[in-house]
């Protein structure tokens, strides 16, 4: 069995709850159109985003953990931003890797075999648990490549070489090799490379959409992207040739809708 473990931010840092509930009811959706029913779905937050959405295999796990920012940690000008934003980032990681932990400690009821951690705002293929329930003999599969999909947009890039790299919902992994993953409580680790031993392979197929701008990303809020345009400008065509070889431009189209159930979310 596949277990999804949905980490859910504290309502009182969303920028918009609105918005938080209806990416995460398509999250949901997506999750829940699995071709195989071996699989659940855990999620861990201190409120319920506002959804009409439910399943019998999609399963709360409510805590009461504080939000893990204030107004405080936000620089006092724009010299102090870099490490301003920087601690912003730590905390929150932190409080996500919290939630990571308490999710995998609940889907231990289910006996998993595999589980992956899922942000509330992306999409998986429907595919994923079938796969997984075909292909046991590894100890994790590894999304190398992955589409990323700014909201409203009818295009999306396909990363073909680093999607890990920049999402979080790029990882399946057994679940005996759960406690590996967190070096240290604060700090959940998805990158394979960096666990001695664990015999990870690449996804053979495109197994997650990344939603960016739609201003509830940890890493994509328009402040990073900003600052990635400005390298990009910076260093001229070489870094420009650098990132444009790891994408390919994509149409949505519908069969990729029906693999991911994505559709425009509005705020």
């Amino acid at each position: 069995m596949l277990v999804f473990i949905i980490p859910v931010k504290n309502k009182k840092i969303s920028r918009s709850w609105d918005l938080l509930s209806k990416l995460f009811e398509r999250c949901l959706k997506s999750l829940c159109n699995q071709t195989s029913p071996n699989f659940r779905v855990v999620v861990v937050c201190n409120e319920k985003p506002d959804t009409q959405f439910d399943h019998p295999h999609i399963h709360y796990v409510n805590v009461d953990f504080p939000p893990p920012i204030s107004e405080s940690d936000e620089p006092e000008n724009s010299t102090g931003y870099a490490y301003g934003q920087s601690q912003k980032i730590n905390k929150q990681n932190a409080d996500k890797a919290r939630r990571i932990a308490k999710g995998l400690e609940y889907a231990e009821r289910f006996n998993p075999s595999y589980f992956m951690v899922v942000d509330a705002d992306d999409c998986v293929n429907r595919h994923l648990s079938e796969f997984v329930e075909q292909h046991q003999d590894v100890d994790g599969w590894l999304l190398k490549k992955g589409y990323v999909y700014r909201e409203g947009s009818k295009l999306l890039w396909l990363n073909r070489k680093t999607f890990n790299e920049v999402c979080g919902t790029s990882l399946i992994m057994k679940y005996s090799w759960r406690n590996a993953l967190f070096p240290r409580p604060d700090f959940y680790n998805h990158l394979f490379k960096q666990i001695p031993g664990a015999n990870v392979k690449q996804l053979p197929f495109v197994g997650a959409i990344y939603s960016i701008g739609n201003g509830e990303n940890i890493y994509m809020g328009s402040h990073t992207q900003t600052a990635i345009k400005k390298q990009v400008f910076q260093g001229g065509i070489l870094v420009f040739l650098q990132k444009a070889l790891k994408y390919r431009l994509s149409w949505l189209t519908k069969s990729l809708i029906n693999d991911f159930s994505l559709y425009t979310v509005s705020g």
